[in-house]
């Protein structure tokens, strides 16, 4: 499958209509329909910002992984790949925030977090103990 079949099957898939990707993307109407009907491939920043707007990496639509999947499922681990792509600096986060909590001196609404983050450093132990 081509990144513009893929790009037309997913619009589809999230009942947008060329237009209202066009918009979601800053590109023409014009632009989309001409991707999807395989009479221009996309240029680099045009394909970077049809899979921002379809909520899918740049790679998916240009990948045949995962082609052999239903499109649900496909699109289910894209998106749990991107999650994962955008957890590690949040996780880095938690674990700086926890370094503020443990301080005398810190504020009582960082002190707060204390638990929370404390669960969030016992997940990332699971993590890394998995095979």
């Amino acid at each position: 499958m081509t990144a513009n079949e893929r790009i037309k099957q997913i619009r589809s898939h999230r009942r947008l209509t060329s237009g209202e990707l066009a918009a979601k993307a800053g590109v023409s109407k014009a632009e989309i329909s001409l991707i999807e009907r395989q009479m221009r491939s996309p240029k680099t920043d045009t394909l970077q910002k049809v899979a921002a707007a379809l909520e899918v990496s740049t790679s998916y639509l240009l990948s045949e992984l995962n082609a052999d999947l239903p499109l649900e499922e496909a699109l289910a681990r894209e998106s749990l790949q991107i999650y994962l792509r955008e957890a590690k600096p949040a996780r880095e986060e938690a674990g700086r925030l926890w370094e503020v909590a443990q301080m005398p001196s810190a504020p009582d609404h960082v002190k707060g977090w204390r638990d929370l983050v404390a669960n969030l450093s016992v997940y990332r132990q699971t993590l890394h103990e998995r095979p």
